[in-house]
């Protein structure tokens, strides 16, 4: 997916309204500068859930708090649209969770064999993980959480400016919705590409009235040329992006080697099996923390919607 053109919001606010956009504007700034030096880890992409789950929190309190909203306009109902789709890629990002933490348990069972001296059957531990990992990577087709990503840029595209007269007070809202659409777009496809294990992400731009327009962009490049990097790094497989997992499957390998070598490295193996345990608890950590940040955001986008629709009217 290329670059998409972006709309323009920049009319004249009342100060009450340019000060609810620019406190919008710096919590997101704030929440974006946590996620500096990216890299394709567990560890990174729970920030950017956590980011995401933010900007969503952001938009509801300044739509429904600070301005008092009580009618669904065309910008709100997008977002409920849009975030149907978000829900479906977390669904989907939950599932593959799921996949790591049966991977989770052939690696530990791999490093409690090598401990114990049976590197053969330590090997076909290995072996027996790769195998399921194999048989179950990948969103599916009945989720493909890929065009999801998708679907949600091109929705970005075709918010346009609207014609005719529109409040001030609508316009901000259309404004924020549409922030919220360039982070959800951002994260859910870096999120995507690098547990699924492809190259290529949905990237988007964000227009430089966004006081946090050029940490997002710049960060997107940089998401875009990391997951690249680590794709040609060497011949992989899907599902092989995250370090954390690679790092632990490649540790256990040579742990395994090493095993079968001489007498002398034989005598290093304890070390290096607390090596390999201490890469097992960064993978373990890294990934209940994103299982977490996806529950948070989840719930968090689907009490934005059921608010929504319980104290919103239609707009006639």
């Amino acid at each position: 997916m290329n670059k998409h053109a972006v709309p323009s919001f920049k009319h004249s606010l009342p100060n009450k309204l340019d000060l609810i956009t620019a406190a919008f504007d710096d919590a997101l700034l704030r929440s974006l500068k946590t996620l500096s030096a990216p890299s394709i880890s567990l560890c990174w992409l729970s920030k950017a859930v956590e980011f995401l789950a933010v900007a969503h929190a952001e938009a509801r309190r300044l739509i429904f708090s600070s301005l008092e909203v009580t009618v669904l306009d065309d910008a709100l109902a997008s977002y409920l649209d849009d975030s149907v789709k978000l829900l479906d890629i977390c669904n989907s990002v939950s599932a593959e969770i799921e996949r790591l933490r049966q991977r989770r348990i052939f690696l530990a069972l791999a490093v409690h064999l090598l401990g114990d001296g049976k590197v053969r059957r330590a090997r076909e531990a290995l072996t027996e993980g790769e195998e399921a990992r194999r048989a179950a990577s990948g969103f599916g087709k009945a989720n493909n959480a890929e065009a999801l990503v998708k679907d949600l840029a091109l929705a970005l595209l075709r918010s346009a400016p609207p014609r005719g007269k529109i409040s001030k007070v609508a316009r901000v809202v259309r404004r924020t919705v549409y922030a919220v659409g360039l982070v959800t777009v951002f994260v859910a496809g870096a999120l995507v590409s690098a547990m699924e294990g492809t190259p290529e992400t949905v990237t988007v731009r964000a227009p430089a009235e966004y006081s946090w327009a050029e940490s997002l962009n710049e960060l997107g490049t940089e998401v875009s040329g990391e997951l690249k990097r680590r794709f040609g790094k060497e011949e992989r497989t899907k599902g092989l992006l995250l370090e954390e997992v690679d790092d632990v499957a490649t540790r256990v390998g040579e742990a395994c080697e090493m095993a079968e070598e001489d007498t002398e490295r034989k005598e290093r193996l304890n070390d290096v099996v607390k090596e390999v345990e201490r890469a097992m608890g960064s993978f373990s950590d890294g990934l209940e923390g994103l299982s977490k940040g996806m529950n948070v955001m989840f719930h968090g986008v689907l009490s934005n919607r059921n608010f929504m629709l319980n104290h919103v009217r239609v707009k006639a």
